[in-house]
């Protein structure tokens, strides 16, 4: 059952004694490429029977027409292509300079894919390895290690007035992108073809999407508190600063912790992290009052962050629940 189609039900049956067979209605059959001689593979998705076969065998691609798109939505358009599982993506139309540049960088952001062929009425992109293969596992702890690290620098950044050192940061957010579009690749992938594991080790591809949501977003809020360290006119107080060091470490602390203790349930506390959590909350919110009450220069730009760093303790949060879920499944097993 595909696209919301009602289910064919059909009664398994005994031939021979030792074989058992599925009849299928004719017309079904014509209707979805099935005939006398075709393979069809089975699969055992927990508590379902998926079957599956290959009508042609040809390498899932998509064509993009690129006539009155903007380079912005062009690229955009192939990114999506990407995530959705496509193979080859080819691009067709009189294509202008800054359009072929926004589908080259957008090319060029993605993992496992480049362009193929090039020509004056369009541009071919394919896949050049099998990202299947590459570990989820290593991929979302890649994530984490660079997310936390542009945490860690972009904080910095605003508490040393170091503008330069927050350019820098903003930067490095398109390699946790590059990452999380091959994370959402394979789980859109897992989702829609058979051949691919719905699991990648312990986890599900759903869960690491899951977790690697997470740390796109705290990528995305390491950028905004770099952001920060331009605009502000002063650095903070030392005792505030001290404070705000304090808050940013024990937020990413929050957030190794998580990722983790989701790819080792065995041996994690992510019970303790929520509770860890709740009052780190109560400390930024301790936080801000003060600020508002001692009506700090800078005092909103500082605000921001240390909504940032709430931020970023619930996106650890979610990702400790997610491992819990984890930790439940398991166990029921």
């Amino acid at each position: 059952m595909t696209n919301g189609e009602e289910a064919v039900e059909r009664k398994v049956q005994v031939t021979g004694g030792s074989t058992y067979t599925v009849s299928l209605p004719k017309d079904w059959a014509r209707e979805h490429g099935v005939e006398s001689g075709t393979t069809v593979r089975l699969y055992s998705r927990d508590d379902r029977l998926v079957v599956s076969h290959d009508a042609d065998g040809e390498r899932r691609s998509v064509v993009i027409q690129a006539e009155g798109r903007e380079p912005e939505d062009l690229a955009r358009s192939v990114e999506s292509a990407y995530i959705a599982g496509c193979e080859e993506v080819r691009v067709e139309g009189m294509l202008e300079n800054d359009q072929r540049r926004g589908i080259r960088d957008a090319v060029t952001g993605l993992v496992g894919i480049e362009v193929h062929e090039e020509g004056e009425g369009s541009i071919v992109a394919r896949t050049m390895l099998d990202v299947g293969d590459l570990s989820p596992e290593q991929t979302l702890v890649q994530m984490k290690l660079t997310a936390l690290s542009m945490h860690e620098d972009a904080l910095d950044a605003v508490l040393a007035g170091d503008a330069e050192k927050g350019r820098r940061v903003a930067r490095q957010d398109n390699d946790v992108d590059r990452l999380f579009g091959l994370i959402c690749r394979e789980f859109q992938r897992s989702l829609v073809n058979v051949d691919v594991p719905m699991r990648g080790g312990d986890l599900t591809k759903f869960e690491y999407y899951t977790a690697a949501r997470q740390l796109e977003r705290i990528a995305d809020h390491a950028e905004k508190i770099a952001e920060v360290a331009e605009r502000a006119a002063s650095t903070p107080p030392d005792e505030v600063a001290e404070r705000f060091d304090a808050l940013g470490e024990r937020s990413r602390n929050l957030v190794t912790r998580s990722v983790d203790g989701l790819l080792d349930v065995e041996d994690s506390d992510l019970g303790s992290i929520i509770v860890d959590a709740e009052v780190f909350v109560d400390d930024a919110e301790a936080l801000d009052r003060e600020l508002y009450e001692r009506d700090a220069d800078d005092g909103y730009l500082l605000g921001t962050v240390l909504d940032s760093l709430v931020r970023t303790s619930e996106y650890g949060v979610n990702v400790a629940e997610a491992g819990l879920q984890v930790e439940m499944r398991d166990a029921s097993r």
